[in-house]
């Protein structure tokens, strides 16, 4: 195969990527097609007689009824989790695409970082050099896959200052490893230069700010604290 055949496979492999992260950011949810029933087994758990039996414990009846509330919702949620016969096929297909997000986003988390210490190394001992461009391409091609999963993921979130800066980062670094991916395809002399050694470093910076973005949405933003 020649360079033009490798370019051309390459510029469909990036162009298929961008239609698959614009076809999951505007898809609908399955959560979000199921919002409305949500809302009304919500309302219903909340007029609920049990609820409303709550109310006969005089100072203690708002934090029972919170807390039933509250279970009522968890149990709902895991019933929606489970059940998913009214589902479309389109409605299920994205709603476990979303839930491989844990799982995908691992990819560039570990090419990126790999590819700057490569790259580093590289500069010294020439023979680290030679994955330097399958790490760079390897991120650039699953940054975007792992943002339209997270994007699937959190389309039925309450909405959030953490969750909004976790999605437009994630964003950002899809879009950029894309960038150093065409970069390192195109130009793979230049992947122990400055300038690649400087991009992927924040590159890195920015995956360890989004890391600890997704995990405060998990555990807490003070899930770090010494």
């Amino acid at each position: 195969m020649s360079v033009t055949d490798n370019w051309q496979l390459a510029r469909r492999l990036w162009l298929g990527l961008a239609l698959l992260l614009t076809v999951m950011m505007v898809a609908p949810s399955p959560a979000v097609a199921h919002k409305d029933r949500k809302q009304a087994e919500a309302a219903q758990q909340v007029a609920s007689p049990a609820a409303g039996g709550a109310t006969t414990h005089g100072a203690a009846a708002p934090d029972g009824a919170g807390g039933h509330d509250q279970m009522g919702g968890m149990g709902m949620g895991m019933g929606m989790a489970m059940d998913r016969s009214n589902m479309s096929f389109l409605e299920r297909l994205l709603d476990w695409f979303g839930r491989l997000h844990p799982a995908i986003v691992h990819f560039p988390i570990a090419f990126f970082p790999a590819a700057l210490f490569t790259a580093v190394v590289g500069r010294k001992r020439p023979s680290f050099a030679a994955s330097v461009q399958f790490l760079v391409v390897a991120g650039g091609i699953f940054a975007p896959i792992a943002a339209a999963a997270g994007w699937l993921a959190g389309m039925s979130a309450d909405p959030e200052p953490i969750l909004t800066y976790h999605r437009w980062l994630g964003v950002a670094v899809a879009v950029a490893g894309v960038g150093l991916g065409f970069w390192a395809w195109r130009r793979p002399w230049e992947d122990r230069g400055a300038g690649m050694i400087l991009a992927l470093t924040v590159m890195t910076v920015a995956i360890l700010v989004q890391g600890f973005l997704g995990a405060g949405l998990t555990h807490g933003i003070d899930h770090l604290m010494f």
